[in-house]
């Protein structure tokens, strides 16, 4: 890149050789002009002083008195163009010369015709080039005319002095002049270059901030601290509204980040322009891969045919997306809205898998209830009526059907004792929650599954150096591991062998509760925590259970901050393993 000074140093060299080209026709013309004046001037003066005589014969006798304002050559020619007198021809040709000869010059003819005339010739009586100048004047009444020759190598000569003189004072002046607008530029153009010092780290990217421009100069009223205090006002401004811009955008785009929505923006040609976090998620791409390409990379044509509709219509469209991914149904809400500049839309995704999720679960948990109340409903309704239709059954037929009755009901009022205890899990106040001992809960519950199975052989191992207190509700709790050691103690051979381990694993407390019994296969291990879902459905009712107290355990150690998770192999026991917080909030 040329600079500023360099242009002027180009452009002056340039105006330089221009004058150079000039210069030489300008001087040839110059001289020529001056000598032609020069003869011009001494021819009239000659004419002036030879003018007065009375004769041919005085005329060249007063012409060769004047020896001092003779050129190299002069002639006087009659108005009948003879040579009246040659200063140097009667001489060269002696006694050959004539006072009849006769010129017809060029320059003589321009003399009788217009008073004057010029012309360069070569002679060759003198053996040379010659610069001739004649000029007519009346003498007695006649035209005459004085030709007047000069050698053209004096002409010459003039103009190299000439060209020389003036091409060594114009190279000084120009030289000069050019130091000194140097001098000039470089004075008035040093601001300039400090502000660009100043900006130009910020113009390539090394700062982050547009530089205070500072000058070493104290007049405040110099152009150069004006600009310079302008330009920094002006940065001030600027770099003020990119910080706020920033902030903005930073606080927008930490906002859409935050979303569990996924935000997808694309322009009129459907080129991916920005993309959140959670929207990279749902597709599965990272932000190089979809950020800057075309939609279609997704290949969701769902949500591409609802982008390009909803910048057709110019209006806002909605639709539900359907996907199953690793064997799971996800949901989707998708909104599509065309920006309002109509060069693009943007396009939110919701996940409403836990909601749609949720509606199966109600429809599930209904038909489930409806189910398990109807089955004993029916059965003591259709004994019931045969009571009552066959009075006169015998008694012991009585007493079966009657215990068949009491035996539903009982089933009855378990199922709902359940289902009142998961909704009452649900819904925890704090106000329930108390600091209780973890290993006095556990021993309560061996005492009550011990009344129900006394031949049970169950063992705890307390490995905890000093008592874990935990934020809980006690009797959630204890409803808890008494359904998980119930369980164990019901699903094994008489008698049970169930043992019960307490550990401190990562500031947490683990509890596993282990058996020996029949086991749980493995296609309904991640089953078994849904709601009415039961391994062995007829073996389940004839122990009386309602397919909830799974259930009501996971929920009641989530609510706790706690996971539960089992493991189980078929004819060799069964684990159930909880995790719960020490410290919970």
């Amino acid at each position: 890149m040329i600079h500023f000074r360099q242009k002027i140093f180009f452009i002056y060299l340039i105006v330089f050789f221009l004058f150079l080209a000039g210069l030489f026709p300008f001087v040839n013309h110059t001289v020529e002009k001056l000598s032609r004046k020069i003869m011009c001037d001494r021819a009239t003066e000659l004419i002036e002083r030879i003018q007065s005589a009375p004769s041919d014969e005085a005329l060249v006798r007063k012409l060769k008195e004047q020896k001092a304002l003779v050129f190299y050559r002069v002639s006087v020619i009659s108005d009948q163009h003879k040579v009246l007198y040659d200063s140097h021809t009667k001489r060269l040709l002696g006694p050959r010369f004539s006072q009849e000869y006769v010129v017809y010059h060029p320059e003589v003819n321009d003399a009788f015709e217009k008073g004057i005339g010029y012309n360069e010739d070569y002679s060759e009586l003198l053996g040379q080039k010659f610069s001739y100048l004649a000029k007519s004047f009346t003498f007695h009444g006649k035209t005459y005319v004085l030709r007047t020759a000069l050698p053209h190598n004096y002409i010459i000569d003039l103009s190299h002095d000439f060209e020389t003189g003036v091409l060594t004072v114009a190279t000084a002046v120009l030289v000069l002049f050019s130091v000194m607008t140097w001098l000039i530029i470089h004075y008035m153009t040093r601001p300039i270059q400090v502000i660009i010092d100043a900006v130009k780290p910020y113009q390539e990217g090394n700062l982050n901030t547009i530089p205070e421009i500072k000058l070493n100069s104290s007049n405040a009223s110099d152009e150069f601290i004006k600009l310079a205090n302008t330009l920094n006002s002006l940065s001030f401004r600027i770099q003020k509204h990119i910080d706020t811009l920033t902030f903005e955008r930073n606080e927008k785009m930490a906002i859409l980040e935050s979303l569990l929505e996924g935000v997808v923006a694309i322009d009129q040609n459907m080129i991916v322009t920005y993309a959140n976090h959670s929207a990279l998620k749902f597709f599965q791409l990272s932000l190089e891969q979809l950020v800057g390409q075309s939609f279609s990379v997704t290949h969701q044509h769902k949500c591409y045919n609802l982008l390009l509709a909803c910048q057709e219509n110019n209006q806002i469209l909605n639709d539900t997306l359907y996907i199953k991914r690793n064997e799971k149904k996800i949901f989707f809400d998708i909104v599509a809205a065309p920006k309002k500049d109509e060069k693009g839309a943007i396009l939110v995704l919701q996940d409403k898998t836990s909601h749609y999720k949720l509606l199966e679960m109600r429809k599930d948990f209904i038909a489930n209830a409806s189910h398990e109340l109807k089955t004993p409903i029916t059965i003591i309704q259709g004994f019931a009526e045969m009571l009552h239709d066959n009075v006169d059954l015998p008694e012991q037929t009585i007493l079966q059907l009657t215990e068949k009755i009491v035996r539903n009901c009982k089933r009855m009022t378990t199922l709902i004792k359940d289902l009142l205890t998961l909704s009452d899990v649900e819904n925890i106040p704090e106000s329930r929650l108390i600091e209780c001992d973890l290993e006095e809960i556990i021993f309560n519950c061996v005492d009550n599954v011990k009344e129900m199975y006394p031949d049970a052989e169950i063992i705890v191992k307390n490995s905890m150096p000093q008592p874990i207190h935990l934020l809980a509700d006690p009797n959630l709790m204890e409803h808890a591991f008494i359904n998980l050691i119930e369980n164990a103690a019901k699903y094994s051979p008489h008698p049970a062998n169930i043992t019960i381990s307490l550990n401190v694993i990562d500031n947490k407390i683990q509890i596993q509760i282990a058996d020996k019994g029949i086991g749980i296969p493995e296609a309904d291990l991640e089953h078994i925590f849904e709601r009415f879902y039961t391994v062995d459905k007829a073996h389940s009712q004839k122990l009386g259970g309602s397919g909830l107290g799974l259930s009501i355990v996971e929920t009641i150690i989530h609510k706790h901050f706690g996971r539960i998770k089992v493991d189980s192999k078929l004819n060799e026991g069964t684990t159930f393993t909880i995790l719960i917080p020490i410290e919970q909030s």
